[in-house]
């Protein structure tokens, strides 16, 4: 999957790139019923300069992996700890408590293995194709 935005930052190696949503998402409103903002931030490796335009690759295969490890691991750990409550006889105050702490259990471990996979580059959005942004003064002359 190929998405293209603009660098508004960049720090080293890493690029702050700012999205547009894609049409499909005018009428969906999904995300807090329209109310975050059109533009989307990610950080990714490369090299550019800020205000160029930018095409960034996202690994397609990797993509249900990283959401399932975003979202499927916390809710999991959430029901072992429900689970594991009720199974033990806990007051259901104490099950509630024991699934907090397994949903806290998963994020970390979430974030622990997405610290780790970041580093791998199957796993890393990357920059494809780097456009200059044409501004006043810096046109191309023909002839």
């Amino acid at each position: 999957m190929v998405r293209t935005g603009f660098v508004k930052s960049r720090k080293g190696e890493c690029l702050q790139i700012c999205f547009e949503r894609p049409d499909a998402c005018n009428g969906c409103r999904g995300c807090s019923k329209g109310m975050l903002p059109k533009h989307e931030l990610l950080t990714v490796f490369g090299e550019a300069e800020v205000g160029d335009i930018v095409d960034v690759e996202v690994p397609e295969a990797q993509v249900l992996k990283a959401s399932a490890l975003a979202y499927a691991v916390p809710l999991c750990t959430l029901l072992i700890g429900l689970i594991g409550g009720y199974a033990l006889g806990c007051p259901d105050i104490l099950c509630v408590v024991l699934a907090l702490v397994g949903l806290a259990l998963g994020y970390a471990i979430g974030r622990a293995s997405e610290l780790r996979l970041r580093k791998l580059s199957r796993w890393r959005p990357t920059v494809v194709a780097v456009r200059k942004m044409e501004t006043p003064g810096n046109e191309r002359k023909d002839g």
